[in-house]
C-alpha cells in the first residue's frame, strides 16, 4: 500500500461545500468507503464516487446538497435512507451518496459494509485539520491491514445475505486491485452464490464489465466458472 495522502485538491472544494451545508444543519457527517480506500491506495478515478453517512436524515440532506450545489438528485432507497447527488465540475462528474446509519452507531453501520477495505471512515470536519489522514481513520474491522496484505475479506458473515451482488463484487475488486479473496470469504461465496439469481441484470452487468475490462479477466472468469457463478449469472 502506498503512503497515505491528503484529501485530493481537485475534490477538496466540493467536499468542503458539503461539510459547510452539514455544519449549518448541525449534522455530523462521515466520509466512508471506497473513496477513502482509494486515497490510501493512491488510486484516482476519472469520475469520483464519494460516499457519506450520517445518523439519520440522509434523504433530506441530499436534497439540500443538490439544491445548494445545483446538482441532480435521486432517492436510491427510501426504506434505508439513501440518496444520491450528481454534480458536474468541468470535466469531472461527481457522484455523492448519502446514507443513514444502518445501526445505532457508526461502528454498527460499518459492520453492514461489504468488505473490510470498504469499512473505513473519517469524521468529515476533522478531515480538513491535517494533511495526513492516517491518524483520523476509523477502522474497527482492520481494513487497513487487509489493504496492506492485499486481501478481500467480508466484514461480517451476513454480508452476502444483505446484498448477493457482493459475491460478484468480491471478484471485481480482487481483479481491479490485484488482491486475493481470503479463504473464509471464498467459503461463504460457495454457499451464497445462488443468491445472485435474484439480483437485477443491470447490477450484475456493471460488476461483470468491471472484470471484462481488465487484461487478466480470463483467469478471473475461469475461477467464476469453477465456482459455477457464470452459470448463475449468464
Amino acid at each position: 500500500m502506498k503512503s497515505p495522502s491528503s484529501l485530493r485538491l481537485k475534490d477538496r472544494s466540493l467536499i468542503k461545500a458539503v461539510l459547510e451545508i452539514a455544519k449549518k444543519r448541525r449534522l455530523k457527517l462521515y466520509l466512508v468507503g471506497g473513496y477513502l480506500r482509494d486515497i490510501l491506495l493512491g488510486r484516482e478515478k476519472d469520475n469520483p464516487d464519494i460516499d457519506f453517512c450520517l445518523k439519520r436524515g440522509a434523504i433530506n440532506f441530499g436534497k439540500d446538497v443538490a439544491r445548494k450545489l445545483k446538482g441532480g438528485f435521486v432517492i436510491l432507497d427510501k426504506t434505508h435512507g439513501c440518496s444520491r447527488v450528481v454534480k458536474r465540475i468541468k470535466d469531472k462528474i461527481y457522484t455523492l451518496d448519502f446514507t443513514d446509519f444502518r445501526g445505532k452507531t457508526l461502528e454498527a453501520d460499518l459492520l453492514h459494509r461489504d468488505f473490510t477495505i470498504n469499512a473505513l471512515s473519517i469524521e468529515l470536519e476533522k478531515l480538513f485539520l491535517t494533511k495526513d489522514i492516517e491518524d483520523l481513520i476509523i477502522d474497527p474491522y482492520k481494513g487497513r491491514e487487509d489493504l496492506k496484505s492485499k486481501i478481500i475479506r467480508l466484514v461480517n458473515k451476513k454480508a452476502f445475505d444483505e446484498d448477493p451482488l457482493r459475491v460478484l463484487r468480491a471478484f471485481s475488486l480482487a481483479i481491479i486491485f490485484d488482491f486475493k479473496i481470503d479463504k473464509e470469504t471464498l467459503k461463504a461465496i460457495k454457499l451464497k452464490a445462488k443468491g445472485l439469481s435474484g439480483v437485477s441484470y443491470e447490477r450484475i452487468r456493471d460488476e461483470l464489465f468491471k472484470i471484462l475490462e481488465r487484461p487478466n479477466a480470463f483467469s478471473c472468469l475461469e475461477q467464476l466458472d469453477k465456482l459455477k457463478i457464470l452459470k448463475i449469472i449468464i
